[in-house]
């Protein structure tokens, strides 16, 4: 929980500090979430987990086309069927749900028509909220009371996007976890993530 407060306390302040000639964005999207498990020198990617994420975002300009876009978002993903949990057979449904903060560097340029072409990198900062796995009347709550799942994540990506008439923003990208999140002799897990989405600017 002092994560959770921690992670959001920074977000909001990092928000709320952004200079008065930055753009603001509320954005929402396709989420697509996988696992990547690695046990011994075998690895195993996941079935991803589907959903959406919904937040809001900031671009700072820095000089000529370079900017500075940070953000703060909810991820939800979903699936049936979670068959396989660090060695452990489970049918049934699993769901999670994610804060991510993205600190993004973006650069991009006109190409006529009222259009902008961009590409963005950077890290993100995620924390894992929830995940519960429901099969039948039972549920296991992944990250309570466990001790060797972790709910924090850097991630480390990037994408491409295209805005019209400094109104609407569409993009897309993918991250990949940095932190093993299972602390285990047997398991690694990294979380990889792909999203595609909108933006309305104000």
């Amino acid at each position: 929980m002092k994560k959770i407060v921690t992670l959001l306390s920074a977000a909001l302040v990092l928000l709320a500090s952004a200079p008065a000639f930055a753009q603001a964005s509320i954005g929402a999207g396709y989420l697509s979430s996988t696992d990547v498990v690695k046990s011994g020198s075998s690895s195993t990617d996941r079935t991803p987990l589907n959903g959406f994420y919904l937040g809001v975002g900031y671009t700072v300009p820095i000089a000529g086309g370079l900017n500075f876009t940070p953000g703060i978002y909810y991820g939800m993903t979903a699936k049936s069927n979670a068959n396989s949990i660090f060695g452990l057979k489970i049918e049934g449904k699993q769901q999670d749900h994610y804060v991510n903060v993205p600190l993004h560097f973006s650069f991009g340029t006109e190409v006529g028509g009222g259009l902008r072409l961009f590409a963005y990198a950077g890290p993100s900062l995620s924390l894992a909220v929830a995940s519960k796995i429901t099969s039948g009347s039972t549920s296991y709550d992944r990250l309570k009371g466990n001790d060797s799942l972790q709910r924090f994540d850097v991630m480390l990506g990037g994408g491409v996007g295209l805005e019209f008439n400094e109104m609407i923003r569409f993009q897309v990208g993918y991250d990949a976890g940095m932190l093993n999140r299972y602390k285990s002799d047997n398991f690694s897990v990294h979380r990889n993530q792909l999203t595609a989405g909108v933006a309305f600017l104000f």
